[in-house]
């Protein structure tokens, strides 16, 4: 199955919903660099997409951080400090944990299998050095998650700051490498689909250090 087709078996995407899903992947894939000049125009080019969701977008994108609307200026690609990218993992870290033991405990048959799904792809991405489309994987991994958390107030919480590590870790990557973050989450995967608790709490305490690790780091530097 196509990872485009996964998650749409679980949801229903409005037309804004698919322009910020766009715009946020060019950001996140650096194809929009920090601090870049951005017009609706381009936007609604670069999406084929038309101006009214492609506003619903940058509204979402601006409250959500990666996007910064400056009066009588317009609009940019926001900028990330290494230690900010620390701050966002310290926050992100302990609703991942609820945001999974919520998903051990209320998953679907289908969500723990596209989880699977999705963390294979991520695998076959990664082995394949193809950091686009890792990335468009770990994107429909993180909101299949949410979804089988059945928990709407973590979800809300979690997501910008998902998508926020997202992009600081494709702003400061350097050489880092995919395989293993992607075995990580396929271990988070097979443990949700086992309705193993104490694994997938294990596997989510690994995903987060890793990440955390990287992100001192940098901060470090």
């Amino acid at each position: 199955m196509a990872i485009e087709d996964i998650l749409s078996k679980h949801t229903k995407e409005s037309l804004a919903d698919k322009s910020y899903r766009l715009i946020e992947e060019l950001i996140v894939n650096l194809d929009l660099v920090p601090g870049m000049a951005l017009t609706e125009g381009d936007l609604c080019d670069r999406t084929d997409i038309g101006r009214t969701p492609v506003r619903e977008a940058i509204k979402r994108l601006s409250t959500e951080g990666l996007i910064v609307i400056r009066p009588r200026k317009g609009l940019f690609v926001s900028e990330i400090a290494p230690s900010e990218y620390v701050l966002v993992l310290e926050t992100r870290s302990p609703l991942e944990n609820l945001l999974v033991a919520s998903a051990v405990e209320r998953a679907s048959e289908e969500e723990r299998e596209a989880l699977q799904a999705c963390a294979d792809e991520m695998v076959a991405q990664a082995q394949a050095g193809d950091v686009k489309g890792y990335l468009r994987a770990d994107k429909v991994f993180d909101e299949i998650l949410a979804l089988a958390s059945r928990n709407p107030f973590t979800t809300r919480a979690i997501l910008p700051l998902q998508t926020m590590s997202r992009w600081a870790w494709s702003v400061f990557r350097g050489n880092q490498k995919l395989v293993d973050s992607a075995q990580m989450h396929k271990n988070l995967a097979e443990a949700i689909a086992k309705n193993d608790p104490t694994a997938a709490q294990e596997a989510a305490d690994a995903m987060m250090q890793h990440l955390s690790s990287f992100a001192r780091e940098n901060a470090a530097k």
